[in-house]
């Protein structure tokens, strides 16, 4: 029997998995128009962001830290905004690890730091207008993720930045866009990081982590059926008619970077690679 006075399941949020997050108000009339995790306020509903519900446009003009409300108005202009950030991933504890396509493939906990540092304005036909720079404090969540580290072998020819570089940062995003398919989720669940040279690792790696606090099941189910998500990224990689990336491969939506650095053809030879140790 419960015994309090209140309806406890009035205090867990539906849109949420976290009891820290914004409430997004329009404006004009005061209705509640969702609910977003600090962890994804930042990125989403910052001052001047344009926000999306049910395919209108809204206008963030104000974003209150201390009552945790983003104020909205409708916005009718022809731009879209997609956030800038800096995003750092330390490794926790590894939970598995074992010898995956030729590679050292480990699933476990981590921690991600990201600062949202601007915003950049897109018109619709993806022309880049402003960059406008943000003052907003950093978010440190836990989670879970799988993480690999291409042998050398693998990276023969791609080794040189910039090159290596974007060939991790394209293999990253195309395998965050096929996760869906296999672990049933939405592509705005999934976080990631690839660096040349991560701090603990030492050597090129790639992260792709739950963007939930404390994971939802996401990276382990990538972990599962590595082999065959890797395989389907390659041939959504080698199907696309595009020359040098698109958004329909490598170009992401919500990519912390702005989508530069991106090597389709790198991404490809990497995969396939990859692949040759099934």
């Amino acid at each position: 029997m419960w015994g309090g006075r209140d309806y406890p399941a009035a205090r867990t949020p539906l849109r949420s998995t976290s009891p820290d997050a914004f409430t997004i108000l329009d404006a004009e009339t005061g209705a509640v128009l969702g609910i977003v995790e600090r962890e994804r306020a930042y990125s989403t509903i910052h001052e001047g962001a344009i926000y999306l519900h049910l395919g209108e446009q809204y206008l963030v003009f104000e974003l209150d830290h201390c009552a945790r409300t983003a104020l909205v108005e409708p916005f009718t202009g022809n731009y879209y905004t997609q956030a800038k950030k800096e995003t750092m991933t330390a490794i926790d504890a590894a939970t598995r690890a074992e010898r995956r396509l030729g590679l050292e493939l480990t699933f476990g906990r981590v921690s991600v730091t990201e600062q949202v540092i601007a915003y950049q304005k897109k018109s619709r036909d993806g022309k880049q207008l402003d960059l406008v720079a943000l003052d907003l404090p950093e978010t440190t969540f836990e989670t879970e993720a799988i993480w690999y580290l291409p042998e050398p072998a693998m990276l023969e020819g791609l080794e040189t930045m910039p090159r290596l570089l974007g060939t991790l940062h394209a293999a990253e995003h195309s395998m965050i866009a096929l996760l869906p398919l296999w672990a049933m989720c939405d592509r705005w669940d999934i976080g990631g990081l690839s660096t040349n040279l991560h701090f603990q690792t030492g050597r090129p790696t790639v992260f792709i982590y739950d963007g939930h606090p404390g994971g939802v099941g996401i990276a382990e189910r990538g972990f599962d059926v590595f082999e065959g998500w890797v395989a389907d990224t390659a041939k959504l990689l080698d199907g696309c008619p595009c020359e040098h990336g698109c958004p329909s491969c490598v170009q992401s939506p919500k990519c912390g970077n702005l989508n530069d650095m991106l090597d389709k053809a790198g991404a490809l030879t990497l995969l396939n690679r990859m692949l040759l140790h099934r």
